[in-house]
This record gives C-alpha cells, sequence and structure tokens, in this order.
C-alpha cells in the first residue's frame, strides 16, 4: 500500500518551524514588554520628579505609582494571553539571561533598601550606582542579543552616572527617569523592530 500524497512538511520538520516560529514570536513579544515597561518606569520616576520639584499637590505614591503599575500588570497579563506566551516567574531552563536579570533586580533592591529604609547610601550616590548596573545590564544584554543597541544604552546610562553623582539630591530622579526613557525604553523598541524584520 503506497503512502497517501499530503502537502503537508513530515512531522520532523512541522515540529521544527513551529518551535522557531514559537520562539520568534516569544523573543518579539518580550523584547516589546519590556520596552513598554522601561517606559512605563521612565514616566513614574519622571513624574515624580516633577511632583517633587514643582510642589504638585498630588500624592505621588498612589496616583503615580500604585494605580500606574496595576493598570500595567492587568495590561501585561492580557497581552501575554492574547500572543498566547506564559510568563515563567521561576523558569525550568535557568539561562544567563534570566540569572543577570533576577541579579540586577536584587541588587537594585539592596541599594534602595540601603537608602531609603536605612539612610546609608544618600540619593547622588544610589542614583549614580543604580545606573552603573543598569548599564551593566545593557552591556550584557547587548552581547548576549549581538545587538548595538543595547550597548549604547549602557554608555548612556554610565554617563548618566556620572552625571547623577555630581547633581543635587533632587535631580535623581530626574537622571533616573531619562535613562529609563533613552538607555533603555528607546533602544528596546528599536530591538524588537528588528526581531520583527527577521521574522519577516
Amino acid at each position: 500500500m503506497s503512502p497517501s500524497v499530503t502537502s503537508l512538511p513530515p512531522a520532523h520538520d512541522a515540529e521544527l518551524s513551529l518551535s522557531v516560529e514559537r520562539a520568534y514570536r516569544e523573543a518579539l513579544v518580550t523584547d516589546r514588554l519590556g520596552a513598554i515597561w522601561s517606559l512605563i518606569a521612565a514616566k513614574c520616576f519622571l513624574a515624580q520628579w516633577a511632583i517633587d520639584q514643582y510642589a504638585i499637590p498630588i500624592r505621588g505614591l498612589f496616583y503615580v505609582w500604585t494605580l500606574t503599575l496595576i493598570m500595567a500588570v492587568m495590561a501585561s497579563l492580557y497581552y501575554l494571553h492574547a500572543h498566547r506566551v506564559k510568563l515563567y516567574l521561576l523558569p525550568t531552563h535557568f539561562r544567563l539571561n534570566t540569572a543577570l536579570l533576577v541579579g540586577l533586580a536584587v541588587t537594585l533592591c539592596f541599594i534602595s533598601y540601603a537608602h531609603f529604609a536605612l539612610g546609608l547610601l544618600a540619593a547622588p550616590m544610589a542614583a549614580a550606582l543604580a545606573c552603573v548596573l543598569l548599564g551593566s545590564w545593557s552591556l550584557a544584554h547587548a552581547a548576549l542579543r549581538r545587538y548595538w543597541e543595547p550597548l549604547l544604552g549602557a554608555l548612556i546610562w554610565w554617563g548618566l552616572a556620572i552625571t547623577a553623582l555630581r547633581a543635587p539630591a533632587a535631580q535623581s530622579m530626574l537622571w533616573l527617569g531619562i535613562g529609563l526613557l533613552c538607555a533603555l525604553a528607546i533602544p528596546g523598541f528599536l530591538v524588537a523592530a528588528r526581531t520583527a524584520a527577521r521574522r519577516v
């Protein structure tokens, strides 16, 4: 009995094609989501700086940070669900990228705790350390993805670290907001656009 003729690719080729397509889709979604979250964080820092700088009678912790982050989390979950991408808080395969991101988050939390809770770090020093760490993350991201946009972001971060260290304490959030916008969000959108172009 002769095998049936079909226009579908062999099973192993179809599985490989689906795996490649899934990898491209996940990379594109996570790149866009990372850029959007960087933009959201930049908005929060810049708005908080403006509230403090111009004495605007608004409770920044509630109206700027809490409401924004709640809506951003809800929108992110819907975005991931719409694109059929699962969010793994503890990924099965612990990759280098995840390890670096977790290490960055933990270190930034320690810096925030040392500044806000313990008062061991002045605002310019805390902002400069955060900029240096985020610049190192951008450099690692550029090496892992082999894109030049995160490398440019790393240079911007390190320049802002020097600026924040020499600037008044009241401007610390301003430099962090500018860094999140120019060194993370914009390069992130450029990386996402490049990933989308590769997919096409």
